[in-house]
């Protein structure tokens, strides 16, 4: 829909971004990181590196399905169902509850060339601090 608040920062985003995160892992004691790239579309966002910890480094890709609702740019997981949702803001909370684990994350959308997310995971198997910086290639 032309004109939305989600669209329209969407349009905004659309293009490569050169990714790094940070993860600290205080249920395994470790910290783990991740560098790649991101690649968002109309409809996707897909990224892709290599996450590395003390003990080994994987290939490891992420992909999310892009949709428009209303005043919101809606993020769902690959079978569709519906991750978090974000709005206009310059800095946005958002909250995804998966079974038993409790994400609750941030985005700081700073410029059209630079935006962050931050993440703290907590559940029976999971407790971790994510920071990840984007910035356009």
């Amino acid at each position: 829909m032309e004109g939305s608040a989600g669209i329209g920062r969407l349009n905004l985003y659309l293009g490569t971004w050169e990714v790094k995160r940070r993860i600290i892992d205080r249920f395994n004691r470790s910290v783990i990181t991740f560098e790649g790239q991101a690649f968002v579309t109309p409809v996707q966002f897909e990224e892709h590196g290599d996450t590395r910890s003390e003990h080994a480094t994987l290939r490891s890709s992420r992909t999310y399905r892009l949709d428009d609702a209303h005043d919101d740019l809606v993020v769902r997981f690959p079978n569709l169902s519906e991750f978090i949702r974000l709005g206009e803001g310059a800095s946005q909370r958002v909250i995804h509850l998966c079974g038993p684990d409790l994400y609750r994350g941030r985005f700081f959308f700073r410029t059209s060339d630079a935006w962050a997310e931050m993440w703290h995971v907590r559940g029976p198997r999971k407790n971790y601090l994510s920071l990840a910086h984007y910035c356009r290639v």
